[in-house]
This record gives structure tokens, C-alpha cells and sequence, in this order.
């Protein structure tokens, strides 16, 4: 067997934005694929039909489509680069159509705005979404000369941002300040756009009904300090009308679905476990939420890895039921609610699913399975089956040495913890060997039975590689994800008596030879850990979090997210915060640290590396800090390809050189 190399990643193919056509008889899909020579990702349109899945096109540095008809894909594209900087400096967005059976594609239209794709409505209704400031609407709705002199206007206010609310940017967005999310109806016909809402209006989250003529939405006005509960409006395509169907504004609103005629809303009221407490399921009646079920876990796919690129949708109604995708312990499953309110478990997956559509007569899926990066898979809901249709990925990873994970228990008194442990290629019992303990972010995400290229890379390497789900992770309810106030307590205790079991139970592993690394909670708890412990040779602490008193203003999340996690307020209970910062803790880190951060990360900002790394540069502590300029939160999984390989390669270099 081969040894998988550090920049194998770049071979890999991500699927993404899974979609039907309008006949549910085929279906098409987006292939990204990393560039390493000119530092991007490129995308490939593919459609499906019946077992058979065929490459379309190249979309270049584009990702978005939708079917008009049965015969026809509209794609967000520019054909060249002439056409793309013509475009960005006029502020528009060009659409074509991709003629199936012609295997033609024809320019389609030019519109004034720079827009998404979001749905069909029909043969020519198109529905778009844009982020505008109450001002960028004269880019539509003015003449060519009020156009071009906003236009001028806007290239002079690059040079500040006038920010009167919070947030005020977002991770990988930039600035967001005054940016309000609008749809608009256009018309391929007429060639109409239409904005459904009041400049004023932002729209959070919608669905459409069953028969696309209505667009269940929620949403609020602008705010100077954003909230997280909404009221619930319906908005009559054909009649272009409002209606408020839920006027309290007391509830987080997750998703909504319309299920033979009845509305039915998943949302929480973040009364017992707040920000991140898991949603049930509600019925709209009579203007009020009735409560259908009580369900208490997450909607979607909180398992990591950094072998994806785009999201797809994973939820939809089949014979008057409601199909979504959950997390439950360390895997992904599909279950199903009907009006009845009762909760079928349809499939239990040992990995992952990316994406979850139906077709007339089965579903498709994209799911990562039995340690496999991402294929497309039929769904047989006669059988609750699923069987892989492609094999895109299957060259890439052939012959070389993939590590099966170990399960590990470790039974505690009220709790389990559960974890995976990855044994060095070429193995021999008689040896000693390295260890690294990987820890996810989140804190509520999950580490699953999928593949994890930073993971195998190292096993490749050779060393043992362990990672679990303490608590905080999600995937066992409410109760177990609930560690507000209590950052670097229980969690340390479930990571620190997780490591104990393992290095007890594989005698190979060398004591003296333990690394630890994690991103965002998890550099969080690489801070934490170093400044508790010095059991670990040596750490690597990525896009982590140091001083949860200055995280509350900098992050684009801090001012919520930050107080809710921590039960407390940056001035109020500043010892509090203090305590559960890993910075109060600094003059006792011993261990090697290497910093990973990237400048453009608003979710975790970069100076939170600063404090902690100049405290330890100070105190002479063997430590390094890799500055990333370009790249956000997202650089382990979404960052651009040399930057992903860089990183890996710093973290990598600093275990070896330790």
C-alpha cells in the first residue's frame, strides 16, 4: 500500500449542490476540484439520470444553477475573463442556458445586480437573492446615469465602512454592514425583476410550498443589534401579497416545510440550553405554534471533515411526510415526521450525508462512506437501501494505505465518551510510535467513521492518530452539548481521561511522545490544555480562541455567542470570563505552540493568536506563529489550495521537529 501524501487533498473531488429537475427524473450535481497552479477551485456541472451520471461542463470558477425545464440548466456563469472584469466593474451578473439535448449553452440574460440562484418558480420565474444596502437598489430600479453615478460613489467609499450596527462583518463575507438579504422574482420572458420585500426588510430563512406559488419566509427589519427570533410570513406569488402568520416574535425559526397544505416549523425557544439548542417540531394554527413534537437534535450534518467543499440541501416531503437528515452520536440519519407528529428513523448511515434530494421513484444522495470520499448513492425508500452510483473518487485514494478507525469507550458515571483511534501505516506491535490527539471544533460539531485527510496523512506518517466527542459535541441531545459557563471543565476532563484510556489500552503508543492539535474549539482547548498540562510534547493551536473578554467585541459572533457561552458579560463578569480564558493561564505553558491564523478570519480574529503567542514569545517559550494573509475561518476545509498545504505542512514540520 502507498503512502497518502500531503498534498493529496488536491486530487480530491467535492460534490455539492445536489438538485432534481423539475420532472424529478433527473438530477444534476457541482464536482469541485482544487487548482494548485493558480490557487482556486474550479467547478464541473454534472447531471444524473437513472444509474448513470455524465460531466457537462466546466464552470470555472462558478457553482451555481438551476433547472428552467427538463431540457434546460440556467447557470451563473461568465464565459471568460473579459466578460467576468466587464461585469465586476459594472456591478452585473450574466446567466446562460445550457441546452441538454443541443448540448449548447446561449447567453440568457444580464442583470443589474449581482445575484444567487436560489429556486424555480416555473418554466420562466426565476428566484434570485441578493445582499443590498437600502442604497444599492437604484442599481436596478434607477436610469443608466443615476447607475453610473452610484457606481462612482461606491468606488470612493472603499476606503472606509460607515457601521452603525453589530455584526458589522461576517466570516468569509467581509464587511456586512447594512447589508440586508432580499429576494426577487425574475421573469426570463419580460425580463422583469421584481423585489418581494421593503428595502428595510432582511429575510432569514424561507421554503416554498408544495405547489410553488407560495413563499413561506421569516425575517425583520433591520436592526442596529441583530436578534435570533422572528416572526413567520407567507408571500402569495401570484398575487403579490403578505400575510403574517406568526406574529411573536419568540422563537429561533430553523426551517420551514409545508406538508399537504399545513405549515409545520422547526425553531426553538433557547429558553433551557440557548444558542445552541436543538430544535422540535411546530404546527402554524390560528396564528400560534402548536407543538407537534418534541425532537431535542440538530437538523443536518454537524460531522467533520476537510474533504468538502459545497453544501447541498438534505430535506424534503414525500407522500405527506417530511424527510431531513439528523446527526445522532457519531453518524448521520435520515428520519421522517408526518402531521401526526410521529418520528420514523428510514435509514441509519455509518458516515455521512452531504446531501439528500428525491426523485420520482428513489432518492439521491451524496454521502461519505466506510472511510470513502464523497460519491453519489441511490436511495431505495421501498427498501431503505442506498447503493453508490458513482465512482469519481475511487482512483484517487486506490492503493494507498487508508487507517480503519478503532472505536474507544470510555464509561463514566453519567455519561459516555466515544472516540476513534487510527493506527500508523505499517504497523508492528513491537514498536513505539507517536501520537497526536485531533480535537473538532464547534464546540458542537462531531468527529464521525469518515475519512479525514489531515488524520490519515499523519497515521501515513506514522503515528497514531485519536480523536472523541467530549461534551459539548453534538449529536447526544441537549444536555450533553450544554457547556455554557463551563468551557475547559468538563471538556478538559472527558479529552484529558479520553487520552488516559487510550495510551493505557494501546501499549504502543509512546508517552513521552504525545502531540495535541485543534481549530476553533478546538484551538480553544489546545490553549486551554497546554496551560493545564504538559503532558504533550508539543501543540498546534489553529484559528483558536485565547481571551473570551476581547472575543465578545472583535468576532463576528462575539457579542452574542461569546455571552451565551460563557453565562457571562465581558465587563459585568469580567473574572469569569477570564476564567475560562486560556490567557489567564499563559505563564504556565510550557509546551512548544505554534500558532495557525488566518488575517481575514472574523470569526475567531487573528488577534487572538497576538495575545497569547507575544505572551509566550516573551517568556521565552519555543513558539511561532504562521500568519495567513487572505484566508478566513474556513482554511482548513475551504481555504485556498497552497494555503491549505502550507498549513498542513507547518503543522506537520513542528510534531516532526518536536
Amino acid at each position: 500500500m502507498e503512502k497518502i501524501k500531503l498534498d493529496q487533498f488536491l486530487k480530491f473531488n467535492h460534490l455539492g449542490n445536489l438538485q432534481a429537475s423539475p420532472d424529478e427524473t433527473k438530477y444534476g450535481f457541482i464536482v469541485s476540484k482544487a487548482n494548485n497552479k493558480d490557487n482556486h477551485y474550479e467547478h464541473y456541472l454534472y447531471l444524473g439520470e437513472k444509474n448513470k451520471t455524465t460531466k457537462l461542463r466546466k464552470l470555472k470558477k462558478n457553482n451555481q444553477y438551476v433547472f428552467l425545464n427538463n431540457n434546460e440548466i440556467l447557470i451563473n456563469l461568465q464565459k471568460n475573463k473579459t466578460e467576468e472584469n466587464k461585469l465586476k466593474d459594472k456591478f452585473k451578473q450574466s446567466f446562460y442556458i445550457y441546452n441538454l439535448s443541443e448540448k449548447s449553452l446561449d447567453l440568457a440574460f444580464e442583470l443589474p445586480i449581482k445575484c444567487n440562484l436560489e429556486k424555480r418558480i416555473n418554466n420562466n420565474l426565476i428566484l434570485l437573492s441578493a445582499n443590498l444596502t437600502t442604497d444599492d437598489h437604484i442599481l436596478y430600479e434607477g436610469n443608466n446615469k443615476q447607475r453610473e453615478a452610484y457606481l462612482e460613489q461606491r468606488k470612493k467609499a472603499k476606503l472606509y465602512e460607515d457601521i452603525s450596527e453589530i455584526p458589522y462583518y461576517f466570516n468569509g463575507e467581509g464587511f456586512v454592514a447594512n447589508k440586508l438579504k432580499q429576494l426577487f422574482l425574475y421573469d426570463i420572458k419580460t425580463n422583469k425583476l421584481k423585489r418581494i420585500f421593503a428595502y428595510d426588510f432582511a429575510c432569514e430563512t424561507y421554503s416554498l410550498s408544495q405547489d410553488n406559488k407560495t413563499i413561506y419566509y421569516t425575517g425583520k427589519t433591520q436592526e442596529d443589534i441583530k436578534t435570533f427570533t422572528s416572526m413567520i410570513y407567507a408571500y402569495d406569488i401570484d398575487m403579490d401579497e403578505h400575510e403574517i402568520l406568526y406574529y411573536k416574535n419568540d422563537y429561533n425559526i430553523e426551517q420551514l416545510v409545508e406538508i399537504n397544505n399545513e405549515l409545520v416549523v422547526m425553531a426553538k425557544d433557547m429558553v433551557d440550553y440557548g444558542l445552541n439548542q436543538n430544535p422540535d417540531f411546530y404546527i402554524v394554527k390560528n396564528h400560534e405554534l402548536k407543538l407537534l413534537s418534541k425532537f431535542g437534535f440538530s437538523l443536518g450534518n454537524s460531522i467533520g471533515t476537510d474533504c468538502r467543499f459545497l453544501g447541498s440541501e438534505k430535506t424534503f416531503v414525500r407522500n405527506n411526510k417530511f424527510y431531513f437528515t439528523t446527526t445522532i452520536d457519531d453518524h448521520s440519519e435520515i428520519k421522517s415526521i408526518d402531521l401526526s407528529g410521529k418520528i420514523n428513523t428510514e435509514y441509519i448511515t455509518t458516515g455521512s450525508i452531504d446531501g439528500f434530494i428525491k426523485l420520482k421513484y428513489q432518492g439521491i444522495m451524496i454521502a461519505m462512506e466506510k472511510q470513502k470520499l464523497q460519491e453519489v448513492y441511490n436511495y431505495d425508500f421501498s427498501k431503505n437501501k442506498i447503493k453508490q452510483i458513482t465512482k469519481i473518487n475511487e482512483s484517487v485514494l486506490k492503493n494507498y494505505y487508508i487507517a480503519k478507525p478503532q472505536t474507544v469507550i470510555v464509561e463514566k458515571e453519567n455519561h459516555q465518551i466515544k472516540g476513534k483511534v487510527l493506527f500508523p501505516k505499517d504497523y508492528q506491535p513491537t514498536k513505539k510510535y507517536p501520537a497526536i490527539l485531533d480535537i473538532h471544533g464547534g464546540p458542537k460539531g462531531v468527529y464521525g467513521n469518515i475519512y479525514y485527510h489531515e488524520m490519515q496523512y499523519w497515521a501515513n506518517e506514522g503515528y497514531f492518530v485519536f480523536y472523541t466527542n467530549p461534551r459539548g459535541s453534538d449529536g447526544k441531545g441537549d444536555k450533553y452539548a450544554d457547556i455554557r459557563g463551563k468551557y475547559g471543565t468538563i471538556d478538559f476532563i472527558d479529552l484529558m481521561d479520553f487520552t488516559d484510556t487510550v495510551v493505557n489500552t494501546y501499549k504502543a503508543i509512546d508517552k513521552d511522545n504525545l502531540y495535541v492539535t485543534g481549530g476553533s474549539y478546538g484551538g480553544f482547548m489546545t490553549n486551554w490544555i497546554v496551560g493545564q498540562t504538559n503532558r504533550f510534547k508539543a501543540a498546534v493551536t489553529q484559528r483558536s480562541i485565547s481571551n473570551w473578554i476581547s472575543f465578545y467585541g472583535t468576532s463576528d459572533i462575539g457579542y452574542y455567542f461569546g455571552n451565551d457561552q460563557t453565562a457571562g458579560h465581558p465587563i459585568k463578569d469580567m473574572e469569569k470570563l477570564l476564567d475560562q480564558s486560556p490567557i489567564k493561564y499563559a505563564m504556565e505553558i510550557k509546551t512548544p505552540l505554534l500558532f495557525i491564523h488566518a488575517d481575514k478570519d472574523y470569526r475567531c480574529p487573528i488577534e487572538q493568536a497576538q495575545q497569547l503567542y507575544s505572551i509566550l514569545k516573551t517568556n521565552e517559550i519555543d513558539t511561532k506563529i504562521i500568519w495567513v494573509k487572505d484566508e478566513n475561518h474556513e482554511l482548513s476545509r475551504g481555504g485556498k489550495p497552497q494555503a491549505r498545504v502550507k498549513r498542513l505542512k507547518e503543522i506537520t514540520n513542528w510534531f516532526k521537529s518536536h
